[in-house]
């Protein structure tokens, strides 16, 4: 847990003065909330979801403007609480070869972002996610898993307010891991809430 707030601070330390708006990097720190399902084909209804939170970072670097378009890499982790899904019976249980929980999750991705008038900023991103955390892999089998999909989001830097804050929508579905005797699916909704340096 020590280094996740290590982790914390040492983003805050690379912070500049750029703000998200301003061409160059920008960072962010903030929290995040996410809604998780998993389930394992071939092992019928069973589909344990969690609800969790967990500290969000963000580091990315916005090119030129072009026009009122601007293009830009970013990546963004999250250190989960870890959660352990559910689904009225524990998953990790001999109930199916499912996710147990998430730890941390590593997206990176290419944005767009516009400016849609009165300073309201709003950015859609497309790229890659990495999870890490524990699967069932056979009957009490329970492994170290990470897994890779596909990510999309959208953001809004509100203008209304007078603080650099950001809002994103993150949707992430895994298609492979690494525990590799069982498949499973894991669809994953986040909603971070940054403040941006």
């Amino acid at each position: 847990m020590n280094s996740r707030f290590a982790i914390a601070a040492f983003a805050a330390c690379l912070a500049q003065s750029a703000t998200a708006q301003d061409a160059g990097l920008y960072f962010g720190l903030g929290i995040t909330a996410q809604h998780a399902t998993t389930s394992a084909p071939g092992f019928g209804s069973y589909t344990p979801t969690a609800n969790d939170f967990g500290l969000a970072l963000t580091g990315g670097y916005r090119f030129a403007t072009t026009s009122t378009l601007a293009f830009g890499v970013e990546g963004n982790l999250d250190l989960m609480s870890g959660k352990l899904m559910s689904d009225e019976t524990d998953a990790c249980s001999s109930r199916g070869p499912t996710w147990c929980e998430l730890d941390t999750m590593v997206r990176l991705r290419g944005t767009l972002t516009t400016d849609v008038g009165g300073g309201n900023l709003i950015t859609a991103s497309a790229g890659a996610v990495m999870v890490n955390g524990r699967a069932e892999d056979g009957d009490g089998v329970y492994v170290d898993a990470t897994g890779f999909g596909p990510s999309l989001g959208v953001a809004w830097d509100p203008s209304a307010i007078d603080l650099p804050l950001r809002v994103d929508l993150n949707y992430e579905w895994i298609t492979s891991d690494d525990a590799d005797n069982y498949e499973r699916d894991l669809d994953m909704v986040s909603l971070r809430l940054s403040y941006m340096f």
